[in-house]
């Protein structure tokens, strides 16, 4: 387990590279450059200021030049300043991780949490109403944006029900019942259409155990259907489940920037969304790296978990 952990590891450099690589490029294929942004319309027909601007921030040099520095800098945690506040975009983002993360946790929480028990009925009662009904469910939730959702939600139990607040963020350390209630909306808004796509994977891949040998041998010992359903057969149906739900996590991200958006959750998807309205390229660059760099780690705790839901599973 040991060696093949620190494979694993190793072979995430060569991923965080491409990584690195494909940011790069995507924010040097945007129109305009930092420059632009900086002095405006107004002065951008000045050539000597424009001059400075380019040598002050690296613009002058070949575009591979350009990455090795950035690379450098990345590498040691430094990913530039901001173009709006100025401030370290290393702090900014240190700042906006956990609420990014604790929303991402809860989402996927709601989305296990109906999923499993929902794929898990529906194929213990196959081709009953409790089935076709998850089937249906199911079907609504991967049809329906998770932005249309969260603002219907926002309509329902905010607007006219009164229930939960609209927006907002409140730290779960500084007040857990209050953070919960401003949590409440964005989780489910995430979680929703999450489960959809889980809930068809689990009842797909329990009918696929279900119809296996080792089933039949545990009836034929005398075992409750319950313990050979929820035991034996749900724990093998977990491990392309929890392979799929991490493999999400990159959808699930992607969608934190327009739900952060809607929400006001102060977040890494707020921001990028914000620095793409105010064209602050650093800042692009940095959130979409950091996103990416939590997918493959997520991606890596889930091959780990393979070992612990089946100890057959061969670790090469």
């Amino acid at each position: 387990m040991f060696v093949y952990t620190i494979n694993r590891i190793l072979h995430l450099i060569p991923v965080l590279f491409i990584l690195s690589v494909v940011v790069f490029g995507f924010v040097h294929l945007l129109p305009g450059d930092i420059v632009d942004t900086l002095i405006g319309d107004e002065e951008s027909e000045d050539p000597e200021l424009r001059e400075l601007l380019l040598k002050e921030y690296g613009l002058d040099k070949p575009v591979y030049v350009q990455y090795g520095v950035w690379l450098g800098k990345l590498i040691q945690g430094d990913f530039g300043n901001s173009l709006v506040t100025r401030r370290p975009i290393s702090v900014e983002l240190f700042e906006l991780i956990p609420a990014t993360i604790y929303l991402g946790l809860a989402g996927i929480l709601i989305s296990m949490a109906i999923a499993i028990p929902l794929g898990s009925i529906a194929a213990v009662k196959r081709n009953t109403p409790v089935d076709y009904s998850a089937q249906v469910t199911s079907l609504i939730g991967i049809s329906i944006p998770e932005f249309w959702f969260a603002i219907m939600c926002v309509l329902l139990f905010s607007l006219y029900l009164g229930w939960l607040p609209s927006s907002g963020y409140v730290s779960p350390f500084e007040d857990w019942k209050q953070s919960l209630l401003y949590l409440i909306l964005p989780a489910a808004a995430i979680g929703f259409r999450q489960a959809a796509y889980t809930t068809r994977l689990t009842r797909s891949s329990m009918l696929d155990e279900m119809n296996k040998e080792y089933v039949d041998t545990a009836r034929s010992l005398g075992f409750t259907e319950k313990k050979v359903v929820y035991k034996y057969t749900l724990r093998n149906a977990l491990i392309p489940t929890v392979t799929i739900s991490g493999l999400q996590l990159a959808d699930l991200l992607g969608g934190t920037v327009v739900l952060e958006t809607i929400f006001a959750w102060p977040g890494i998807g707020q921001a990028i969304y914000l620095a793409i309205v105010d064209r602050d390229y650093p800042l692009i660059q940095a959130g979409v790296f950091v996103l990416g760099f939590i997918v493959v780690i997520t991606n890596l705790l889930v091959d780990l978990l393979y070992r612990a839901l089946n100890p057959r599973v061969s670790l090469m």
